[in-house]
Parts: C-alpha cells; structure tokens; sequence
C-alpha cells in the first residue's frame, strides 16, 4: 500500500543512480512540493520498508526494497474525462 501527501510531496530526483535510501533518511532536508501547486511532476522514488519496532527507541529503521520512475498529472474532473488514461497517450506509452 502507498499514501501519498499530495500537499507535502517529496520532490523525486532526476536519476536512479541519485535515488537512494537516504533520500528518506534525510526527510528533513528533501524538498518537498504540493502537487496542488505543482500540477507536474516526474522523477524517481525509492520504495522503502520501515521497521517502527527496531527495539532501540530511536528513529525507525528503513530498507530500501526498489525504486519507481515515474510521472504524476493532477487533474480536474473535466480535464480526465476530456483525456482518459491511456487514449491521450502517444506511443509507445
């Protein structure tokens, strides 16, 4: 499962190569945007997994278990149905 802030979004970086652990270890540091604001946004993102229970009292511990390319459009309901998912798209997407 996956719950995205859409006020408080962390901003993907341009490359895999720079897409890491610590950009989540890091949270304080990494800019974040609203895709309210923002209606656009492309990069890359780590999927992490979070151990709350590391047994020491301190921060949670995280892995790092992949990481996603990929490209966020926020649309009025108008601007959907005008341009479903997929018909609008050119090849090879």
């Amino acid at each position: 499962a996956i719950e995205l802030d859409l006020n408080h979004f962390p901003r993907g970086v341009k490359t895999s190569k720079q897409c890491s652990l610590e950009m989540m270890t890091n949270e304080a540091e990494l800019p974040m945007i609203s895709t309210f604001t923002q209606k656009w946004v492309k990069g890359w993102w780590p999927f992490v997994a979070r151990d709350e229970n590391d047994g020491s009292g301190h921060h949670p511990l995280f892995s790092l278990q992949g990481k996603v390319e990929a490209e966020l459009h926020l649309l009025t309901a108008e601007e959907a149905e005008k341009s479903p998912a997929g018909l609008a798209r050119n090849e090879p997407d």
